[in-house]
């Protein structure tokens, strides 16, 4: 499966992928948030969010707070589902390896991928994620080190993501200015025209 969020390329085989933002108990919920997917890392499980940009005072805004409150969401919605909670309709949409494999949560990875977010600014992202996600981990009983932040560079290089297009390219791919978001459309385009993993 492929997929296109924040200016960059994703792709997983379609057994390991669930895109738990585009699950029918998140479209039709109108309190349920999510992050953009959970995918198997074998031998981890990976959330993970994309975001376009990040506030340079990430520590006292609402970005965390959306953020932290997407990851929250999604941890509960995905165990409630492996445990059937919603039914077998919502368990059989779980890709296969997803369904059968046997997962502790204490192994989750919780990933946060921020395109354009400089090198030497990751520290203090992390920190200040960490910060904001520590009664969710503490409920869920995942390390520190579980929760890890990226940009566009280090998410490459952890096969996060397999392509992105660069920051001063972005405009390129904006729905109708400089000021929107990414349109997916736009984006294919461009990485078939760029033919390109970067």
């Amino acid at each position: 499966m492929e997929f296109y969020e924040s200016f960059m390329k994703f792709s997983f085989a379609d057994s390991d992928v669930f895109c738990i933002e585009a699950d029918p108990l998140v479209v039709n919920s109108t309190g349920q948030k999510a992050c953009e997917c959970v995918v198997l890392l074998s031998p981890r499980v990976a959330f993970i969010e994309a975001k376009a940009s990040a506030p340079k005072e990430v520590a006292s805004s609402a970005f965390m707070d959306e953020i932290k409150r997407k990851f929250a969401d999604s941890l509960r919605l995905f165990n409630e589902i492996k445990n059937k909670q919603h039914g077998d309709g919502a368990f059989n949409r779980l890709p296969i390896r997803l369904r059968e494999l046997s997962i502790d949560p204490q192994s989750y990875l919780i990933c946060l991928i921020v395109h354009g977010h400089q090198l030497d600014w990751l520290v203090g992202l992390q920190d200040a994620f960490r910060d904001a996600m520590r009664e969710v981990v503490t409920e869920w009983n995942i390390q520190d080190s579980n929760v890890r932040v990226y940009n566009e560079e280090t998410a490459l290089e952890s096969k996060l993501i397999v392509a992105y297009i660069p920051k001063e390219e972005r405009d390129s791919v904006r729905e109708t200015d400089a000021k929107s978001n990414m349109s997916a459309e736009k984006a294919k385009e461009w990485f078939h025209l760029h033919n390109t993993n970067l």
